[in-house]
């Protein structure tokens, strides 16, 4: 795994600079928690964030069925970087709110099945995948150690099938953390490392 990556990734997200200039509407100007708005926005900020980085950034991209065929289980990723030069995956990202409900923490499972799979029908090429989660606020959060623990161990399909875990190095955890004011607007406050 090349490490230079990821500090690149978590250096660009770490300097509010970014956001401000690709996306004020979610740091300065602020957005309404409206049905999938905040998700939207954020599967555009990990495309936009690619192409920042010198990948061509692509969202809603379906994995190639070349591993775990038989449950035809598709798997569509928020956010997939490509290399420009050898046509690769490099990057692979879902983006998912967390409220703090057992539902939610069930969403963030699925995301990390969805992230392993994916990674596995990419044939383990692309560099790490990464969780991002959003939160209004840090009241409380996700059980971080069980989501990585999943992607390590792996875990099995519906029809018995099992997907073989990767190293957790592999996984990239991040709480992006929202405020919200008395009006319901929401602003990008800060992003976090998690597990």
């Amino acid at each position: 795994m090349n490490n230079s990556l990821q500090e690149k990734v978590l250096k660009t997200i770490e300097n509010s600079e970014f956001v401000k200039h690709a996306f004020p509407m979610m740091s300065d100007w602020g957005i309404k928690d409206d049905d999938t708005l905040i998700h939207s926005l954020g599967c555009s900020y990990w495309m936009e964030l690619g192409h920042h980085l010198g990948f061509s950034g692509v969202v809603e991209v379906p994995a190639p069925l070349t591993y775990a065929i038989t449950s035809n289980h598709d798997v569509r990723s928020d956010a997939v970087w490509f290399d420009k030069q050898t046509q690769k995956p490099n990057l692979v990202v879902e983006f998912e709110r967390y409220s703090g409900t057992n539902s939610d923490q069930k969403k963030l499972i699925d995301k990390v099945k969805n992230l392993l799979l994916a990674h596995r029908r990419w044939q383990l090429q692309p560099e790490f995948v990464v969780l991002a989660y959003w939160t209004n606020g840090l009241k409380t959060l996700p059980d971080n150690k069980n989501l990585k623990t999943i992607f390590e161990q792996g875990f099995k399909l519906s029809n018995g099938e099992f997907v073989e875990g990767c190293d957790t190095r592999q996984l990239l955890i991040l709480n992006f953390v929202f405020q919200s004011d008395k009006q319901g607007t929401h602003r990008l406050v800060d992003v976090i490392k998690r597990g």
